[in-house]
């Protein structure tokens, strides 16, 4: 496949994903507040989340608008997918050792009653 081709679908699709992203984590962090102040963290990492999206949407455009393999530019898009990425797996990871840790507990309090 092309790589330019390739990178234009990237970017359109890392700009729509990024700009809900953004907007459902401004909404999120926004109501957060009102529950309590801890309540906007998930707002803020999605975000944060969507802006890592579109620093790499604008990597990807640079390359495709510089017509030609800009391995600086490739560097950056690489960094933001990475950190998209890493803060994903942490936030699934999380996600598991919760549900475990419920699972666990309930296991417990059906045991104990």
């Amino acid at each position: 496949m092309d790589l330019i081709r390739k990178l234009e679908e990237f970017s359109t699709w890392a700009g729509i994903v990024g700009w809900v992203t953004v907007i459902s984590g401004a909404i999120e962090a926004i109501f957060g507040l009102f529950v309590f102040i801890i309540g906007a963290l998930p707002g803020v990492i999605s975000l944060i989340m969507g802006i890592k999206l579109l620093g790499a949407r604008d990597r990807a455009r640079n390359i495709v608008l510089s017509q030609g393999y800009d391995e600086q530019q490739m560097v950056l898009l690489m960094q933001e997918m990475t950190t998209y990425f890493k803060i994903q797996g942490i936030l699934i990871i999380i996600g598991v050792v919760l549900t475990v840790l419920m699972a666990f507990g309930g296991l417990l309090a059906y045991i104990s009653s």
